[in-house]
Order: C-alpha cells, then sequence, then structure tokens
C-alpha cells in the first residue's frame, strides 16, 4: 500500500477514536451530573384537628320607642335605656363590657290615596305619621356563661314595657393565635410521619424539606353542618369548635 495512503488511513483511525473517547466522557460526565443532581421527591399533606371552648362571647340587644312628638320618643328611649342598664348590672354584668350604640331616628310616613266618586284613586300623599327611635346595647365578655343566662332573661323587661329583642350571641377565642401556631406544628409533624411511613415499606430514607405551604385554617362549629370554604371559614355561632388546618410538603428522597 502507498505509505500516503497508510498514513492517512492510520490518522483517520486515530482520530475518530479520539472524538469517541471525548464523546464518552462527555457523556458519562453529563449523566453522573444529571443523576447526582436530579434526586427524587415525595409530597405529602400533613393534618391537624383541635376542638376547643370559645372564651369570648358578643350579645347585642335592640329596643325601640314610637311618637309623634320626637321630644318624648327620645325621653322614653332614653327611659329604656336607663332600665336596661340597671337590669343587666343588677346580673352580674360589667359597667365597662356594656355598650349603648347611638340612636337611631326615622321618620315614619303613611301612604294617603285620595279617590273621586267613581272609587278611582285621584291622588296619593305621603303623610307624617311618627318617629320611630332604635337603639342597640352591646355586651362584649369573656363570663360566657353569665352573658348567655343574661341574653335568656333580658326579654323579661317587657313586663316593664320596655320592648327588646335578643339577638344570637357570637362566640370567639382570644387564644387564636397561638391556637394555630400549635395547629401548624401538629399538621407539619404528621406530613413527616406520612412521608417517613411511606417510603419506610419501600427501604428508601428521607432527605430534607424542599418546600412547605400552609393552608387556610378551617374554623366550624363542632358537630354542625358549617362546610369548607377556600377563603377559610370562622364559625362564630357556636361555642364549642373544631379548628382544621392542612400543611403540604415536599421532601427529597435520599
Amino acid at each position: 500500500m502507498d505509505k500516503s495512503k497508510l498514513y492517512w488511513l492510520i490518522s483517520g483511525t486515530i482520530l475518530v477514536s479520539v472524538v469517541l473517547i471525548s464523546f464518552s466522557t462527555i457523556f458519562k460526565s453529563s449523566a453522573s451530573y444529571l443523576f447526582k443532581n436530579n434526586k427524587d421527591d415525595i409530597t405529602v399533606t400533613g393534618s391537624a384537628s383541635v376542638d376547643f371552648t370559645s372564651n369570648l362571647i358578643v350579645w347585642r340587644g335592640d329596643f325601640s320607642k314610637k311618637n309623634k312628638n320626637l321630644k318624648i320618643a327620645f325621653s322614653e328611649i332614653k327611659n329604656d335605656k336607663e332600665l336596661i342598664k340597671k337590669f343587666l348590672l343588677s346580673k352580674g354584668v360589667s359597667e365597662d363590657e356594656l355598650v349603648f350604640k347611638s340612636v337611631d331616628i326615622t321618620k315614619k310616613f303613611q301612604l294617603i290615596n285620595r279617590y273621586n266618586n267613581d272609587g278611582d284613586k285621584v291622588s296619593s300623599e305621603n303623610i307624617f305619621d311618627e318617629y320611630l327611635l332604635q337603639q342597640t346595647v352591646e355586651i362584649t365578655s369573656q363570663n360566657v356563661d353569665l352573658i348567655e343566662s343574661v341574653a335568656n332573661d333580658i326579654t323579661d323587661l317587657i313586663e316593664k314595657d320596655v320592648f327588646i329583642s335578643s339577638n344570637d350571641p357570637r362566640y370567639f377565642y382570644t387564644k387564636l393565635d397561638e391556637l394555630k401556631i400549635e395547629m401548624i406544628k401538629l399538621a407539619s409533624e404528621n406530613g413527616l410521619l406520612r412521608a417517613q411511613t411511606a417510603l419506610g415499606g419501600g427501604g428508601a430514607e428521607l432527605g430534607d424539606l424542599l418546600e412547605t405551604s400552609i393552608g387556610v385554617f378551617q374554623i366550624l362549629g363542632t358537630n354542625s353542618n358549617d362546610n369548607f370554604s377556600w377563603g377559610g371559614t370562622l364559625n362564630t355561632s357556636k361555642k364549642q369548635k373544631t379548628a382544621f388546618v392542612n400543611v403540604k410538603q415536599r421532601f427529597e428522597i435520599d
């Protein structure tokens, strides 16, 4: 064979071998990098629920007076206010727990229709009838049982010509922030346990926490028909409540 051809054949073979070796090295390096930096992960949702009793009550009562004379109506509702206040204080309600809202004054009219001899309406006019004065008393207290009792007994004032309607109490919990922190902790621990349990059977180990997110709190009346909502639920009609929260977590798998 011609020496020149032999030279180029050997050189080409060496060049191809070098290129193949280089690609092989790069591929192995790349594969090793991908294997080391793209670990599997697991996503779990931990949950927690806690029953608690409200420790704050807010109650409202509405009372009113009617009269054609505004001064008389105002004097009468002022007298009712004093009777209500005296009654509440006698039941053990503290004066600093009481708030009387401002008096709302409404001018009431009566529609008068006028007819001709044939019975056809010929005109109508709104004629002043009377003034309606309305006021609200509100109690905010941590003495929940006492205020519940007072709310039930308040209509006894009807015997003194004080016409007051009792609204349903609303219930709150003053330590809700502390409770939420504790529930986040419980839900996170529950999520960790779920992840460890899921991997335990397969022999894998749980790695670092990669991501976590806290769901909205749902505070429902215990054993009530309340429903969860996307923005969170806060029941105020029940004294006994149950709080729920979910914590979503994503862990690395070693």
